[in-house]
């Protein structure tokens, strides 16, 4: 069922496999920007990393939007990543929730995870033609399955239910597109901002099993982080080389 929200078209499902799966499909077909999957209940939802994204039915949101960046490089796009994690965590503000970004768009209160986000380009030769955003937030969901990570929800924080998921999709979006099309030095500056543990030294390990006691300086255009240990030297990470 296609449904209006502002100057979104919305597409509600009762049950997919992914939502990027099928904001995927949609775009490959010519769906324009600006399209947005929702489903109610997702089968074999995606994360980062190849990892599964589970939910409850109905209890979440589980989204995908389409957008296409007209004349957007690939070493430009991680800009839509800052944006729209900036977006989701300044909705959850919103709901008294004080939740961060952990690097690359993960977001996090304090050390359990809140949300989710996998984003996904296609390209024609050197020319992005779409990217899909999907989102897994957990908004009244309170009891889980067992997994490696410790799982929240708005509702688990705040001690309240029943919050409207298409309410709390409708700030998330108009938050992305006041961003999408603004300043990126401004982008930037919220998102580094908002990054899980932002300040101090902490514990990280690389890829080859090697520990690094070191504070984010920065996070490149490109998505690299960028490390400084406390010799004042400086170590860049890309997506997978390195976890906290």
């Amino acid at each position: 069922m296609l449904q209006s929200s502002l100057l979104f078209d919305i597409l509600y499902y009762e049950t997919l496999p992914s939502s990027n799966d099928e904001a995927i499909r949609l775009a490959s077909s010519g769906a324009p920007e600006k399209t947005v999957v929702v489903c109610r209940e997702q089968t074999a939802g995606r994360g980062q990393r190849e990892n599964c994204w589970e939910s409850a039915p109905g209890d979440n949101l589980t989204v995908s939007l389409i957008l296409r960046p007209v004349g957007m490089t690939a070493d430009e796009l991680f800009i839509l990543s800052k944006a729209f994690s900036v977006a989701v965590v300044g909705t959850l503000n919103r709901y008294g929730i004080e939740a961060a970004i952990k690097w690359p768009n993960d977001i996090y209160v304090e050390t359990r995870k809140i949300a989710g986000i996998l984003i996904e380009h296609s390209f024609l030769g050197n020319n992005l033609v779409f990217s899909v955003i999907g989102l897994g937030l957990n908004v009244n969901q309170t009891v889980f399955p067992p997994m490696n990570i410790v799982p929240t929800s708005i509702a688990a924080e705040t001690g309240k239910g029943c919050y409207d998921t298409n309410e709390i999709l409708s700030s998330v979006l108009e938050s992305f597109y006041s961003l999408y099309k603004s300043d990126k030095t401004l982008i930037h500056s919220k998102y580094m901002e908002k990054l899980y543990r932002r300040k101090g030294y902490f514990q990280y390990r690389t890829k080859n099993s090697k520990t690094l006691i070191a504070e984010i300086h920065n996070v490149a255009n490109s998505g690299e982080l960028v490390l400084k240990d406390k010799n004042d030297k400086y170590h860049s990470f890309l997506f997978k080389e390195i976890a906290f």
